[in-house]
């Protein structure tokens, strides 16, 4: 038993490639392979993982030491974090 702050993805990233395979990529209308882009935004206590999704990203998680972290709004997964192209 493990008891981390790390998601258990990056903790067991190679056993999980290969039981499931690669889940960093998904199928266009084509069937094409395109990779999914990843970004860990980092906090004062942690960061905040999340995905690119067109001009923005979409918080998938938190991982923080500090507990108000966990409440803001701002960082809820499925959020929208808009960047500034």
């Amino acid at each position: 038993m493990l008891y981390t702050v790390v998601p258990l993805e990056r903790i067991y990233s190679y056993r999980t490639e290969s039981i499931l395979g690669n889940t960093s990529q998904k199928e266009d209308k084509e069937g094409e392979n395109t990779a999914v882009e990843y970004k860990d935004i980092s906090l004062k206590h942690g960061s905040v993982y999340a995905r690119r999704d067109g001009g923005n990203y979409i918080v998938e998680g938190i991982s923080s030491t500090d507990m108000e972290d966990y409440l803001n709004k701002d960082y809820m997964p499925g959020a929208v974090i808009k960047t500034d192209n």
